[in-house]
C-alpha cells in the first residue's frame, strides 16, 4: 500500500526535531508522528569528531557524554550559530565546514525517523528564526540536501508554532509567542487578520535550559564539595563526572517543574566520591530567579515594542522546553493570568506547524512597498505591499541624468530603509555616462526568501553588474486550509 509522507523539521540551536504526517492512498485521514530520541526527548543538535578517526558522535548519548567526548573529540554543541563565521577546521586529516557539520545534524534526524516510521525524509519544510541571515540559509539548504533532504520551503519559527496550535488560536487576533529552547528565547508577537499573519515585533536573547542546567549542576557541587570538605572546581573535576553531573542536573531541574522535591545521587564523582543530595523547589526557584527575570522582562519588551500593548495580546504561546519550568510559570500566571495558551506538545510545536506546513502550504506576501529614489526626489515602486512573494520577478531600465562613472541606486519604501544611512552607499553600478546608455535592474526573489536586485549598463557586460540583497523585507504570511 502507498503511503505519502510529510515532514517538518525544527532547526534548533541546541536540540532538533522532526515530526512527520503520513496516510494511506486515497485516506483521508492523516496519522502524526513525532520522532524521539532514546529519552522520548528531541535529537540534541549536537556533533563530535573523533580527532584521531574522524568518527562522527550525534544523538543523545553523545550529548550526555558530551564533556569526556570533549578530550578526544571536537564537540560543536550548535553548530546553528556557526554557520556563516567561517568556522572550518581540520580533523583527522579532512576539513570540516560549519555547513559539513550541519549535514551530520540533518543525518541524525533522518536516522531517528527511518528508525522510527521505516520511511526516508526525502523533502521536508524547515523551520528558522526570524532574521536568519541569507547565507545562514543557504547552508541550512545545502546541509540538508548533503543528506538528502530538499527543503521545501522555509517557514519562521513563531509562524509554525502558530500553525501547530491554529484551530485553538484562530479566534485571536494578536498573538505573543514565547519560545524558550535549550539554547535561546525567542519571542514575537503575530497578527492575525482573516487567515493573515504579520509578525509585529521580535526579540530574542542567548538564554535556554542548557544554561540552567550549568548552573544547577555547578550549585550542586558546590554544596556537595562544601559538604565534604574540599575545594576543587567544577571544571577541574574529571569529564566524565562533569557530564554525569549535568545529565543529573538537567533530570532535577525537570522534576522540580512537577515536585517539591527530589535528590541527586552519584555513586562515584570524582574525588568527591559518592554523594546523595536532596533538593527542595525553594531552593531551584531561587537560584534560576535571575533567569527567569531575563526571560519576563524578554516579554514584556517585545510586547512594548508591537505597539499594541498587553491589553490587546489575546493569548501568550508558550512553547519549547524550558518554558514548561514552574517558577517560570508561576511568574506568568501572576502577570498573564487566562492569557497564557499550553499546546499539548510544547517542545514539537515548531516542527508540528512545519509538517502541517508542507500538506498544506501558505503563501507569503509583502507586507511593505520598496522601490528607488528617483533623481529628482520622486519614488519608483518596484515592489507592492500585497505582492506574492514566491516567483516574484521585475525587469526595469533607467535613464542617466550624468556623465559619472558610476550609478547609485538608492532604495525606499520601510522604515527601515529610509533610516539606513548604508543604502547611499552599498549599491553602485559602473556606468559611461553615454546618452543612449541604460541601467538594466533584475529584481526577484530566491529560494530562501531574499530579495535579490541585480543591475548593469546596457553598454557594459554581465561581470560589471553589482548585486543588492536585502534579507529584513517585512512579509506577511497567509494560511491554506489547514486540512488535517
Amino acid at each position: 500500500m502507498a503511503l505519502e509522507y510529510h515532514f517538518g523539521i525544527d532547526f534548533g540551536t541546541t536540540n532538533s526535531s522532526t515530526v512527520g504526517y503520513y496516510r494511506a492512498s486515497g485516506d483521508a485521514q492523516w496519522v502524526k508522528m513525532r520522532f524521539e530520541d532514546e529519552e522520548g526527548l528531541p535529537t540534541p543538535s549536537f556533533v563530535a569528531i573523533d580527532y584521531e578517526t574522524g568518527e562522527v558522535h550525534t544523538g543523545r548519548d553523545a550529548w550526555n557524554r558530551r564533556m569526556e567526548l570533549s578530550s578526544t573529540c571536537e564537540c560543536i554543541p550548535s553548530v546553528k550559530s556557526l554557520l556563516d563565521s567561517g568556522w572550518k577546521k581540520t580533523i583527522a586529516g579532512k576539513e570540516w565546514t560549519a555547513c559539513d557539520v550541519a549535514t551530520q545534524v540533518f543525518l541524525a534526524l533522518k536516522r531517528t525517523a527511518y528508525e522510527g516510521l521505516g520511511a526516508e525524509i526525502a523533502s521536508a519544510t524547515v523551520a528558522i528564526p526570524i532574521g536568519f541571515s541569507p547565507s545562514k540559509r543557504e547552508q541550512v539548504r545545502r546541509a540538508a540536501a548533503r543528506a538528502g533532504i530538499a527543503i521545501e520551503s522555509f517557514i519562521s519559527e513563531p509562524t509554525a508554532a502558530y500553525f501547530a496550535n491554529y484551530s485553538e488560536l484562530k479566534s485571536c487576533e494578536t498573538v505573543a509567542m514565547f519560545d524558550w529552547g535549550g539554547g535561546t528565547l525567542d519571542v514575537s508577537v503575530v497578527e492575525n487578520d482573516s487567515g493573515r499573519l504579520t509578525e509585529l515585533a521580535t526579540n530574542g536573547i542567548k538564554l535556554g535550559g542548557d544554561d540552567i542546567d550549568r548552573k544547577v549542576a555547578l550549585k550542586i557541587h558546590s554544596k556537595v564539595a562544601r559538604e565534604k570538605g574540599q575545594s576543587v572546581s567544577f571544571d577541574d573535576m574529571p569529564l566524565v563526572a562533569q557530564d554525569r553531573m549535568l545529565v543529573k542536573a538537567e533530570r532535577a531541574k525537570r522534576v522540580l517543574s512537577d515536585d517539591d522535591d527530589t535528590s541527586v545521587f552519584l555513586g562515584s564523582y570524582g574525588e568527591l566520591g559518592a554523594f546523595r543530595e536532596s533538593l527542595s523547589y525553594e531552593w531551584f526557584e531561587a537560584i534560576i530567579e535571575p533567569e527567569v527575570n531575563r526571560a519576563m522582562k524578554c516579554l514584556e519588551d517585545t510586547i512594548s515594542g508591537s505597539g499594541v500593548g498587553l491589553a490587546n495580546i489575546d493569548r501568550v504561546v508558550m512553547i519549547g522546553g524550558s518554558s514548561n519550568m514552574r517558577p517560570l510559570l508561576e511568574h506568568m500566571e501572576d502577570k498573564y493570568g487566562d492569557k497564557l495558551f499550553f499546546p499539548d506538545e510544547t517542545m514539537w510545536s515548531i516542527s508540528d506547524g512545519a509538517a502541517r506546513l508542507s500538506i498544506n502550504p501558505g503563501m507569503y506576501y509583502a507586507a511593505q512597498d520598496l522601490g528607488l529614489i528617483l533623481s529628482d526626489g520622486s519614488y519608483f515602486p518596484i515592489l507592492h505591499k500585497g505582492d506574492k512573494v514566491k516567483g516574484w520577478s521585475s525587469s526595469t531600465s533607467f535613464g542617466l541624468v550624468d556623465h559619472s562613472e558610476d550609478a547609485r541606486l538608492i532604495f525606499a519604501g520601510s522604515r527601515d530603509l529610509d533610516r539606513a544611512s548604508d543604502r547611499y552607499w552599498v549599491f553602485t553600478v559602473p556606468q559611461y555616462g553615454f546618452l543612449q546608455e541604460k541601467i538594466i535592474l533584475e529584481s526577484s526573489f530566491d529560494d530562501n526568501l531574499v530579495f535579490r536586485a541585480t543591475a548593469k549598463s546596457s553598454m557594459r557586460s554581465n561581470k560589471y553588474s553589482s548585486t543588492w540583497e536585502y534579507d529584513r523585507l517585512k512579509c506577511y504570511y497567509r494560511l491554506s486550509e489547514l486540512g488535517l
